[in-house]
């Protein structure tokens, strides 16, 4: 299980300059990825969208990619010194042949056209993104591993409230079958206080007792309330993406829990259904950071 924070950077030296990438995430419902690179390489997106999609299914991520260009190399204008000699030479040619005096100054050279080179051609995006690629790769490697790692603290944390949920169903079973009992001396106490008589009609009474425990009988609800831990349990321990599995268990937990507090009128259980919620809710608020 991954949590969908974390973060993860990268860097290499590469004969274009240093590539540096960091990736980090925050929870999010679905996926939002904002992929950030230098203006040249922008048409390397969809290559950088695809590689950290095809890891990653939740969380809202930022791609950072920057480079740093040598200070020496290619990339660097330079001055087409061949195209300034030969428009000096013809503008002396032309001076002698028009009678033209007049000083043939650098300023006026470089003004003219195609004297300065521009910076590089097309960059070569094939090669940028072979290497770009492994630096991605390295980056979500730590980011990956960090999810990871969150992941782990929070399921051993949510184990923890499992076993107290579990403990908690084991004691409101036990008190439902003392409340039956309860309600039974109870009402045959009431009656025979309202009579000042033994009670005649026991057979009317064990339907009143019957028909108590019927509208009290939460034996499904834990069962299935047991079953829904299980379940959470056991995809605690998947590979994949779980949030939203989680997430919906924790619906149904939460739908039995409530089920078996309109049900009892008893104290005690009331206030067991009330720790159980809670204890829900503390695994709610973790699951919404679970990939």
């Amino acid at each position: 299980m991954n949590s969908m924070t974390g973060f993860g950077r990268a860097e290499s030296d590469t004969k274009f300059g240093r590539f540096s990438v960091e990736i980090s995430s925050v929870n999010n419902r679905f996926r939002e990825l904002a992929v950030r690179l230098p203006r040249p390489l922008s048409a390397l997106e969809p290559k950088v969208r695809d590689q950290v999609t095809e890891v990653v299914t939740r969380g809202k991520l930022s791609v950072f990619v920057n480079l740093i260009k040598p200070e020496e190399g290619g990339d660097l204008p330079t001055i087409n010194k061949a195209a300034i000699r030969s428009y000096h030479q013809q503008l002396k040619e032309l001076q002698k042949e028009l009678g033209v005096d007049g000083e043939i100054r650098m300023s006026d050279l470089l003004l003219l056209p195609d004297i300065a080179a521009p910076a590089n051609e097309a960059p070569d995006l094939e090669a940028i993104q072979a290497l770009l690629s492994e630096v991605i790769r390295k980056a979500l490697k730590e980011f990956l591993a960090m999810r990871a790692r969150e992941g782990q603290a929070m399921a051993a944390d949510m184990r923890k409230s499992l076993k107290a949920l579990k403990s908690l169903v084991r004691e409101v079973e036990k008190r439902t079958t003392g409340a039956v009992k309860l309600y039974a001396e109870r009402l045959a106490e009431r009656i025979e206080e309202l009579t000042a008589s033994k009670i005649r009609d026991t057979l009317r009474l064990e339907e009143e007792i019957a028909m108590f425990a019927e509208r009290t009988n939460i034996n499904e609800e834990c069962i299935r309330f047991r079953s829904h831990i299980d379940q959470f349990t056991s995809t605690l321990k998947e590979d994949e993406a779980v949030g939203r599995r989680l997430n919906f268990l924790l619906q149904e937990m939460n739908r039995e829990a409530n089920t078996i507090a309109s049900k009892c009128s008893d104290f005690d259980i009331s206030t067991i259904s009330i720790t159980l919620k809670e204890e829900i809710e503390k695994i709610r608020e973790q699951v919404q950071n679970v990939e």
